[in-house]
């Protein structure tokens, strides 16, 4: 456990009245342990029902971390436990995994990564994260947690790049998520051409930020990124995916204006892909706010937002 890891557990001891765990989750197909924050709702042990949510960025810390930037007066949790508290949604458990390097400098996308990986000890083991998400972890916390979840929702949320990891699980566990929400995700556009220009999508298939996950850009064709497009597999899908996309319910927004290289456009075109495709998107407008902008006040507000929404009609 780092000194951040301890401050994060210390603050959150005062603040909340649940309980935030960190969990050393040591995961055969990463070879390492990866850690995995963990909060549960106030007097779990008497709750008769807690559903489900995993909180997908970047770095476990980032959910949080009151210093992540300057704009938060409180973290993630500090808000999902003061709507459980105030009875305004039922209780939650919420899984906040380690997607990137220690550094936060390399972020694993939670796919397999295709690149070449810095040194073991940076943080990312083999990077085979979609198997340690997928095969070990949402096993492990389904056994974990098991005896609340019978009948409870299982919900992801996704800021940023957390935006397109939230998307790719709802796209590649057909059925799995009740609730999809994402804020101002960078999603990717089918085949990596980038409707705005009829050309090929130059962050997603040059940007070096996706050397390790994606493979050096000359690699990166749209063919060796098929596997790992969410837009593709929603729009590809057969009709038993489609049958089971269609019981998810998308909560999408995106900040409010971000010119030709950011993720307003982007939304609208994975928004109008749900839709033409028969699958629910749960708000209408999206652009968030005439303000919104990306970063975490932003994204807090959104989570507040799409807890509300999401867990309406169970209250």
């Amino acid at each position: 456990m780092t000194p951040l890891h301890r401050n994060i557990l210390a603050r959150h001891k005062t603040r909340i009245k649940g309980a935030l765990r960190l969990l050393p989750f040591r995961s055969r197909s990463l070879g390492i342990s990866q850690p995995v924050f963990i909060y549960e709702p106030p007097d779990l042990r008497k709750q008769p029902e807690v559903h489900l949510a995993y909180f997908f960025r970047g770095h476990e810390r980032e959910w949080v971390n009151i210093d992540e930037d300057e704009s938060r007066e409180r973290t993630s949790i500090e808000d999902l436990d003061a709507l459980i508290v105030s009875g305004k949604i039922p209780p939650v458990a919420a899984i906040m995994p380690g997607l990137c390097s220690i550094d936060n400098k390399t972020h694993s996308l939670g796919i397999n990564m295709m690149g070449n990986l810095p040194e073991p000890r940076a943080g990312l083991g083999t990077g085979r994260f979609w198997d340690f998400l997928t095969l070990e972890l949402i096993p492990y916390i389904e056994a974990r947690y098991g005896k609340w979840l019978q009948n409870g929702k299982r919900l992801t949320a996704g800021f940023s790049l957390g935006g397109y990891t939230a998307s790719m699980l709802a796209a590649g566990l057909p059925g799995y998520f009740d609730d999809v929400g994402i804020y101002d995700g960078l999603h990717m556009y089918d085949s990596q051409i980038d409707i705005r220009t009829g050309e090929k999508d130059t962050i997603w298939c040059e940007s070096p930020v996706f050397d390790a996950a994606l493979g050096k850009p000359e690699d990166r064709t749209a063919q060796a990124l098929r596997y790992w497009n969410p837009t593709e597999l929603i729009k590809n899908a057969d009709p038993v995916t489609y049958h089971e996309l269609s019981e998810t319910t998308f909560w999408v927004r995106s900040a409010a204006a971000d010119g030709n290289k950011g993720n307003l456009e982007r939304t609208r075109y994975f928004v109008d892909l749900l839709r033409d495709s028969g699958i629910t998107a749960g708000f209408n407008r999206v652009a968030f706010h005439s303000e919104a902008e990306h970063t975490w006040h932003w994204n807090d507000r959104f989570l507040r937002l799409f807890l509300l929404n999401a867990l309406d009609d169970i209250r």
